[in-house]
């Protein structure tokens, strides 16, 4: 696989300007799928049927909610954010993802073979596609490929029934208390509000009421757990 990128632009039908570019070997062997795979048979089969490179800027949709998904898509710079809109307008967000990670890896295989989420570049990002004829062929012969996959599905599947727990059983001074022991203090509270999916002004109201109770303690704009 070619070391030096040939860069060309064009719109996307989302109609983002993407910017198509080859990917090198030792980029690739850095995302979580090629960890530990053989490199010769992975290029080979890439060779043949290679993927595509797109660069989406802040804010850019990727994948839109109902849309077609036939490929995996590899996030090998920046961040995104997955979301559901309901039919009535109501959205949640259901993950953030920073690089290297994999997005759709439980969709591109399923009967449906649609996105069930709307994926959008929460900074500058730049996200490799494989085919799923591709994906199929790489799982087939390379076993390490097969057994990373297996574990990001895991994995992302994990992170879902922690999620579902969170919304369906606990209190949302629960779910702060636990965004804090994952991803550290609170420094953004809109931010925080839209990852848990509610209202900033009720996010404001219970984070204070659980520094009353000591739960928490604050400094400046910044909570923490006491």
């Amino acid at each position: 696989m070619n070391s030096a990128a040939k860069i060309s632009a064009r719109k996307n039908k989302s109609g983002n300007i993407c910017y198509h570019t080859e990917i090198t070997m030792e980029e690739l062997l850095e995302m979580p799928l090629f960890r530990n795979c053989d490199p010769g048979s992975a290029s080979e089969i890439l060779d043949r049927h290679p993927g595509r490179f797109n660069r989406y800027a802040k804010g850019d949709i990727i994948a839109m909610q109902g849309y077609a998904c036939r490929a995996l898509y590899l996030l090998g710079s920046g961040s995104v954010y997955a979301k559901m809109i309901s039919e009535e307008g109501k959205e949640f967000t259901l993950d953030t993802l920073s690089a290297p990670e994999a997005l759709a890896s439980a969709f591109v295989f399923s009967s449906d073979g649609i996105f069930p989420v709307t994926i959008i570049a929460s900074t500058d990002c730049g996200i490799w596609t494989i085919g799923r004829d591709t994906l199929a062929m790489l799982l087939e012969q390379d076993k390490a490929i097969l057994s990373n996959y297996l574990k990001i599905i895991s994995d992302h599947s994990m992170f879902l029934s922690r999620r579902l727990h969170e919304f369906a059983l606990q209190t949302l001074a629960s779910r702060i208390t636990s965004y804090i022991e994952r991803n550290g203090p609170i420094e953004n509270l809109r931010e925080v509000a839209f990852i848990l999916g509610v209202a900033r002004p009720s996010l404001s109201r219970t984070i204070s009421q659980l520094v009353a109770q000591g739960v928490l303690e604050r400094s400046g704009n910044t909570y923490r757990l006491h």
